[in-house]
């Protein structure tokens, strides 16, 4: 798993990686999550309603605030903790590493609470070519699956390889709910199957992909790993989310 690369990272004194290029490259990735953020969301964010210019529901909208709120500011750690690592302040970004636990949690529990009362509020509404109780499959997919790249980089913060690619890996599980909000990506992806859902994230994946294995001179073993597990994943939760049994077991959590 690129050990020639994880015994130099170990071996800087910021654990930047083996180029002049690693320490701003990850900023330059956290600032494109935060623009692709703040253009998916905008109608939330200038105007408090959902896509469309839709009010949101008095029910809902204690859950969207606390979860909009943290996934924005899960964006913006991402770019501060890219600066502190770029700017040599490795001690103050291992500090406000730990402080992210809580916001990870906060993230997994509100995503959690705003996928289900989403659709418990409105189970027949038709989402991306299949009604939204099925939907509710891809949006738990995308909570569980930020929760767990989270978790494992956390668990390897020792080893920036591993730790670098799981966080970019968990940022990326979030930010789906943006894309799919970019009418300029309709005409390419399209608005039905994981090609519509994903399709701009697996792009922006595998840019990330080359980049860094370009720059390292070698395949980004680590982040390659996690990004087939998160493709392979996304892919089934959709396929799952149409087919018969989840349909059934859906049919019966939430009737219209």
């Amino acid at each position: 798993m690129n050990i020639r690369a994880e015994i130099a990272d170990r071996r800087s004194p910021v654990g930047a990686g083996r180029t002049s290029l690693d320490r701003p490259f990850y900023a330059v990735v956290a600032v494109f999550v935060l623009i692709v953020t703040a253009l998916g969301f905008q109608e939330f964010f200038l105007h408090g309603k959902e896509f469309g210019g839709d009010p949101i529901s008095p029910g809902m909208f204690p859950f969207v605030i606390v979860h909009g709120v943290a996934v924005t500011a899960w964006s913006i750690l991402l770019l501060v903790q890219a600066l502190l690592i770029a700017g040599r302040r490795r001690q103050i970004h291992i500090r406000i590493g730990l402080g992210a636990i809580a916001l990870a949690v906060i993230i997994v529990i509100s995503g959690f609470l705003v996928a289900v009362r989403s659709v418990q509020a409105s189970p027949l509404v038709i989402f991306w070519g299949m009604e939204y109780r099925q939907f509710l499959l891809v949006m738990l997919t995308e909570v569980a699956s930020f929760g767990l790249f989270f978790l494992v980089g956390f668990l390897n913060r020792k080893r920036p390889a591993r730790h670098r690619a799981m966080m970019v890996l968990a940022t990326m599980a979030l930010i789906a709910g943006a894309t799919l909000r970019l009418p300029v990506l309709y005409p390419i992806f399209g608005l039905t199957g994981w090609q519509g859902i994903f399709g701009p994230l697996f792009v922006l994946g595998a840019v990330i992909l080359v980049a860094r294995s370009l720059m390292q001179r070698t395949l980004d073993t680590w982040f390659a790993a996690g990004f087939a597990v998160m493709v392979v994943t996304f892919v089934l939760a959709v396929t799952l989310a149409t087919g018969g049994w989840w349909s059934h077991v859906a049919h019966k959590a939430f009737k219209g």
